[in-house]
Order: C-alpha cells, then structure tokens, then sequence
C-alpha cells in the first residue's frame, strides 16, 4: 500500500498534564489516512497511563463532517511517543480537519484546526 499523498502539518496542538502533542503529517491512501503525531513529555508532574492515547481519545472532523476513527497505534515511552490515527474516509487536498484529543485525564481535551494544503506537498 502507497500513499497517494503526505501533507506535512507540524501543528502544536497544545500541552495537557505537562505533555505536549504535535501533529507531524497526514498520509492519504486509497480509502483511509493516518493523522502522524507526537506526544512529547515537557516537565509533566506524572507520567501519561499510555503512551498513546486510544482511538475513543480522538474525534476528527472535515469539513464539518466527523471521520470515523478506526484505530490509534503507537511506539515511544511515557516521555516521548509518537504513532498514528487511522482515519476514514480520507480527507480531500484543501479540507479544514479539525483535531480534538483527550491527552491526559481530568484536563480540557486538546484542539487543533488544520488546513490541507490544495496541492501534494
């Protein structure tokens, strides 16, 4: 499987509990993409209870439409990790994806507003 696309995003979502998210890239295949993150430990007081947050954690939208998340897979440690959400269907070149995460329990969920470049990057 090739993607038909990679947008680059590098898109700091926020901080939640001392840990911080960034959105690296979406990868667009035929029928589903993978939104590429990073989460990132800078002084949190404790760990995060997984290194990546589940698919239940994240609701994506484009434009103004939910996607269906199918999964959230990642590698790293409780400092550092990074991995990918499974996204169907993929969204167009030119979308506004709208990206909620709940990193860390008892904070605010995190949100991001990203526009896809019109063109492959």
């Amino acid at each position: 499987m090739r993607p038909l696309r990679v947008d680059p995003l590098v898109t700091d979502v926020g901080t939640a509990a001392g840990h911080r998210l960034v959105l690296l890239s979406l990868e667009v295949y035929d029928e589903v993409a993978d939104l590429r993150f990073a989460r990132i430990d800078v002084d949190a007081p404790r760990p995060l209870a997984r290194r990546v947050p589940s698919a239940d954690a994240w609701q994506v939208t484009v434009d103004g439409t939910p996607a269906r998340v199918l999964d959230a897979v990642g590698r790293g440690d409780r400092a550092f990790s990074n991995g990918e959400v499974r996204l169907a269907p993929p969204p167009r070149p030119g979308a506004r994806l709208v990206v909620t995460v709940d990193l860390a329990r008892d904070e605010e969920p995190l949100t991001a507003t990203v526009d896809l470049p019109t063109a492959s990057a």
